[in-house]
């Protein structure tokens, strides 16, 4: 089923509609909060809060009990279903399926005719322009890919569980979120949503991505002629040519 967007943030990911504010958070408060709604149990509202802080789930447990500052919902209630991605795209109706990575938040959605079917968020490149832009599709897929460029702490290739290349060096794969900015380039997935998309996703699927929700309809319009994005449009031009 579609993820319902019942939270919006603008488009630098920033609380547009006051849904959260930056304060210290309790695990007491997390129980309370379970008391009220059982669909709320602690382990669902830190899964909120990773989402929101985008940071992997034992980070955020770590960080109630250090007493760190996190984003936190006014009311987890709204946030049950939450997602700042676009929950319809027409642009992307030719599409069977695509993947969009908005780096500004950053998130990554995958769709279904333009129709969001799942998100997360997501870790990307930690230096300005690691992480390109652009238009581009999963040419390999390996569920047990290791990296050829750089070492765990161990000193032994990075293991990239379910690995997805999409341009050069970068995949989309499973991996350690402990902000939205911590890797070489990759789009590192936290290990469930990567097990979904690896799964879901097939070899030739498009991938987009943006350098934030605002430039959405601007970036659209640049690639109207771009056949990975509108195959039917390019088909037609095709057939009228000849």
């Amino acid at each position: 089923m579609p993820v319902v967007r019942s939270v919006e943030l603008g488009s630098d990911g920033a609380h547009a509609d006051k849904g959260w504010e930056e304060r210290v958070i309790s695990e007491e408060e997390l129980e309370r909060i379970a008391e009220k709604d059982p669909d709320l149990s602690p382990s669902a509202a830190r899964g909120i809060l990773a989402r929101l802080n985008v940071r992997a789930r034992y980070y955020i447990a770590e960080d109630i009990k250090a007493k760190r500052v996190l984003r936190v919902p006014y009311d987890f209630h709204k946030f049950k279903h939450w997602t700042p991605m676009p929950g319809n795209l027409p642009e992307l109706a030719q599409l069977p399926k695509s993947v969009l990575i908005v780096k500004s938040i950053p998130f990554l959605g995958w769709y279904e005719k333009g129709l969001l079917v799942g998100d997360t968020e997501v870790c990307i490149g930690k230096s300005r322009g690691s992480t390109k832009a652009g238009v581009y599709r999963i040419d390999t897929k390996m569920a047990e890919a290791v990296s050829l460029k750089y070492n765990n702490a161990y000193g032994e290739p990075a293991p990239m569980p379910w690995a997805m290349r999409i341009y050069e060096h970068v995949w989309v794969h499973a991996g350690d979120v402990s902000s939205g900015y911590c890797s070489h380039g990759c789009i590192n997935l936290p290990i469930m949503p990567a097990m979904a998309l690896f799964n879901w996703a097939d070899t030739n699927t498009v991938v987009l991505i943006l350098d934030s929700l605002e430039t959405i309809r601007k970036f659209f319009k640049s690639n109207g002629s771009n056949c990975l994005l509108f195959p039917d449009t390019c088909r037609k031009s095709r057939v009228s040519r000849r």
